[in-house]
């Protein structure tokens, strides 16, 4: 059976967050970990779930599948998936299998202004240190009634391999901001931004960690998972532009409307995210999820991860999801994560 070594998991504690489950004496013990995007999800459900002992260790989605490849996780949590050169063949395969989505927002903190206004071009400017200052003529073009300081802003983002900053490199360059030397896609901000770290900034391995920093510190703006600023009572987020015209605040109400249209859904578990679609009500910055497990393994762990995969699906997932900021999966994508794992054992 695969276990984590103590110098292995104080690694992961001192990256993220370790989530842990019901501690059974009849049960299977199994260890997955990545994504902080999805930390809040697993927290609930594994807190929740009474037939195996479950611990997660929210880091970044990079980290998930790193550990993951090489037999340290039981189970990885990813954003996004593995690149040409990342997966060195894990004894059997794996399976992805979408588990939830949920929204990337911006958030902020300016003494005195409770709600802003973006769109993707005025985001990336300030991601990429181009725009500096909170009364730059673009900010106020579209908060005109924005009483906006003149302090320069502090942007704050992800340090590591983070499938949230993917998704938000990957929503950028398909919204149009993939001229040469702009975003590009990748995990990293330093390289996903093009320009490397504005001015002043700050950097954090989990979304956790930003949402903190955000929470606590004056003229900064930042982004990340919809579950962890509103578990922090974060609630100056930024309402976005969506291609049908509106500025929308990120929820789980109005992620679910982008969600909900989706219809590239891969048979391998895979799903793809058409970002410029007009949809009237809905945030189109969202990210999706997912579990990766073994393909077709006997082993105890893996029936134990297919069975803890189908717990999120069904249960924990419809129950809880919206309350914390998620969307509970359905239709095309919840048919195509329940085959994929029950791929995971044989």
């Amino acid at each position: 059976m695969i276990r984590l070594s103590r110098g292995i998991v104080a690694g992961a504690v001192a990256l993220g967050m370790v989530v842990a489950g019901a501690s059974l004496a009849s049960a299977t013990s199994i260890t997955g970990g990545g994504s902080s995007f999805q930390g809040t999800f697993q927290a609930t459900c594994a807190a929740a779930y009474t037939t195996h002992s479950i611990s997660y260790v929210s880091s970044a989605s990079g980290t998930g599948r790193n550990q993951f490849t090489r037999g340290n996780f039981d189970f990885a949590g990813s954003d996004t998936g593995f690149s040409s050169s990342e997966y060195k063949g894990r004894p059997g395969g794996y399976n992805f299998v979408p588990i939830t989505a949920g929204p990337v927002a911006f958030a902020f903190n300016v003494p005195g202004v409770k709600s802003l206004k973006l769109d993707y071009k005025v985001a990336s400017k300030i991601l990429r240190g181009e725009i500096s200052k909170w009364n730059d003529a673009a900010i106020k073009k579209l908060n005109p009634s924005a009483k906006l300081p003149s302090n320069s802003i502090v942007v704050v983002y992800r340090t590591s391999n983070s499938g949230t900053t993917q998704t938000l490199a990957q929503f950028m360059r398909k919204m149009g901001e993939d001229a040469p030397g702009y975003w590009k896609d990748n995990g990293v901000f330093t390289t996903a931004n093009g320009k490397g770290a504005p001015s002043g900034s700050l950097g954090f391995a989990t979304n956790q960690q930003v949402t903190t920093a955000v929470k606590g510190t004056k003229y900064t703006f930042g982004y990340a998972d919809l579950a962890d600023l509103n578990a922090q009572g974060v609630k100056t987020l930024v309402a976005l532009k969506n291609p049908a015209g509106e500025y929308v605040v990120p929820s789980a109400a109005s992620a679910a409307k982008f969600v909900a249209k989706v219809t590239d859904v891969q048979d391998s578990g895979l799903v793809g995210l058409d970002w410029k679609k007009s949809i009237k009500g809905a945030y189109n910055l969202i990210a999706m999820t997912y579990l990766i497990g073994d393909n077709g393994a006997t082993t105890d762990k893996a029936k134990a991860v297919e069975d803890y995969a189908n717990y999120l699906l069904t249960s924990c997932g419809p129950k809880q999801a919206a309350k914390a900021g998620y969307v509970p999966l359905s239709g095309k994508i919840l048919k195509v994560a329940k085959a994929q794992a029950a791929k995971i054992s044989n």
